[in-house]
């Protein structure tokens, strides 16, 4: 396994990943819509597609700086140097985003508590993050990721395709793929178990989900 294909092929992910995502926000046209009239279903599409854009950016930064010229072959030291030069600008103004890890940590991926007590982050006064908070914002740091990411896949583009090969492997289906029945099957199952416990505690509150699957659709 070459060690500096595997790093790239990470941050290419990444990087590409984020630049689907916007793509999806503007074919959902949210840089056009007025945010007061964004009903709640688009607005979980809208922040799905945003946090994890956001997530993934952090991830690149780790695998960029952690990783890539830091834990990959010494024969490539002098040009990864080079790839990092040309891509400093782009890096730094990434890093103007002083609390954009605080904001995925906290905020994004992990349980909206913040600080060694835990405290509940939207309890905390004057919250106020320096990482991206609107959709340019995102674009920038998006652009950002995939310019430094493209540096770096040209300088490297012939080990890439030859080691490339080697390192790509199918993944298996999984014997326990489930079926649309099989996910009917499972929740009734599971809510007649979940159901005799709310009589054994004396309990007739009904279970409530916010958006039901139209089976018909899936």
């Amino acid at each position: 396994m070459n060690k500096l294909v595997e790093s790239i092929q990470i941050m290419t992910r990444f990087a590409r990943e984020m630049g689907y995502r916007n793509q999806l926000l503007v074919d959902f046209e949210f840089p056009t819509k007025d945010s007061d009239k964004i009903i709640d279903k688009d607005l979980t599409l809208f922040n799905s597609l945003f946090y994890m854009t956001v997530i993934d950016s952090v991830s690149f930064l780790d695998e960029y700086q952690q990783v890539y010229g830091v834990k990959t072959e010494k024969k490539y030291k002098d040009r990864i140097i080079i790839t990092k030069a040309i891509n400093k600008p782009l890096i730094s103004k990434i890093c103007e985003w002083k609390d954009l890890r605080d904001f995925r940590n906290n905020l994004l991926a992990h349980n909206l508590r913040k600080g060694k007590n835990g405290d509940y982050v939207f309890s905390i006064e004057n919250l106020d993050y320096n990482a991206p908070r609107n959709l340019y914002d995102l674009f920038l740091l998006t652009n950002l990721v995939q310019f430094s990411t493209d540096t770096i896949y040209s300088e490297f583009v012939n080990e890439i395709k030859e080691f490339a090969s080697k390192t790509t492997k199918n993944i298996r289906p999984n014997d326990r793929i489930l079926s649309k029945d099989d996910v009917s099957k499972i929740t009734t199952e599971l809510l007649k178990k979940a159901n005799m416990e709310k009589i054994r505690n004396n309990r007739d509150y009904a279970f409530r989900i916010n958006s039901i699957i139209d089976w018909n659709k899936v």
